[in-house]
């Protein structure tokens, strides 16, 4: 895997008078007066070569499909993990005419015929089973599925009231596994041959409840080599690195080409950041890979996404 992309943001003091006042904080005035410039340090680092995916059939599915490409091209932790976008290598991004493997990983054309025929919005739409054999992101999150209350393009997750992590294993417990896209991801992930260690929902600590996702924890996850999906309101993004300064999330929106800002906790194309999702991979191949879905097939697929 290829190490982060690191910019160090340097400290530039320029003196021209000593100051003795030791333990004293200065205004900028006050600094300035006495011929002191003051520049904050920081850090800015992303993921190499970040993926930049065209919102297809859900955005939900198309920022967790940036995640799969990510490791599917790069791996984790010196291993690969090059079979989460089947049948080569995972585009770097799909703006423009296609076809594009990581589409297919996102939403297949059985998908499409089974659960969007209607189009962007619908419901109601889904042929009757059986379906198709699921073999997307979009089968297993339970995006545009109407058994599971969602409209076409729709995804849903679930968080704890006082901002703990929702993890794989309490979707079980609670028995909403069936439409979490959370637990759907986990299940495309064994359905490619490998295995989740980490897998959560948490509402970010802007929120004021009792815990809450950090920027901090986001850096962490960056800095090593791990992509977030960050949910806004009504909308999920991929982020892959951060300015450290000023708390800065850098995302693909799924709307548009190209590198975007959000301020951690704030507001993207006025929508409110509430939450993450959090994913770390297991790099062996599961000990017996999915060859075929078996029973995964009748485990399909709540805060909504589309």
């Amino acid at each position: 895997m290829k190490k982060l992309s690191i910019l160090c943001l340097i400290a530039v003091v320029t003196l021209t008078a000593a100051v003795t006042h030791a333990g004293a904080i200065y205004t900028d005035d006050t600094l300035k007066s006495l011929g002191i410039a003051r520049h904050q340090t920081g850090a800015a680092a992303t993921l190499p070569d970040p993926g930049d995916y065209d919102w297809w059939h859900g955005c939900s599915p198309t920022s967790a499909g940036m995640m799969m490409g990510h490791y599917d091209v790069h791996g984790y932790n010196g291993h690969s993990l090059g079979n989460l976008v089947p049948g080569g290598q995972a585009e770097n991004n799909t703006y423009g005419p296609g076809p594009y493997l990581a589409n297919n990983a996102i939403a297949s054309s059985g998908h499409i015929a089974d659960f969007y025929s209607g189009g962007t919005g619908a419901s109601g739409d889904d042929v009757a089973p059986p379906w198709h054999q699921f073999n997307c992101l979009s089968d297993f999150m339970g995006t545009s599925q109407d058994s599971v209350g969602n409209s076409n393009g729709w995804t849903t997750f679930y968080y704890y009231t006082n901002g703990a992590p929702f993890t794989h294993t309490d979707a079980v417990t609670h028995g909403v596994y069936d439409s979490s896209g959370m637990y759907g991801i986990k299940e495309y992930v064994e359905y490619a041959g490998y295995t989740v260690d980490v897998l959560y929902n948490q509402y970010i600590d802007t929120q004021d409840l009792a815990y809450g996702f950090t920027f901090k924890q986001y850096m962490t996850e960056i800095d090593a080599g791990r992509p977030v999906l960050i949910h806004v309101e009504d909308h999920t993004m991929y982020g892959y690195g951060y300015d450290s300064l000023n708390s800065t999330v850098f995302l693909h929106d799924t709307w548009s080409l190209g590198q975007h800002t959000m301020t951690w906790g704030g507001t993207y194309s006025g929508r409110e950041h509430y939450g993450v999702t959090v994913l770390t991979v297991v790099p062996e191949p599961a000990t017996i890979a999915m060859l075929s879905l078996g029973a995964l097939s009748l485990i399909r697929r709540k805060k909504q996404t589309k």
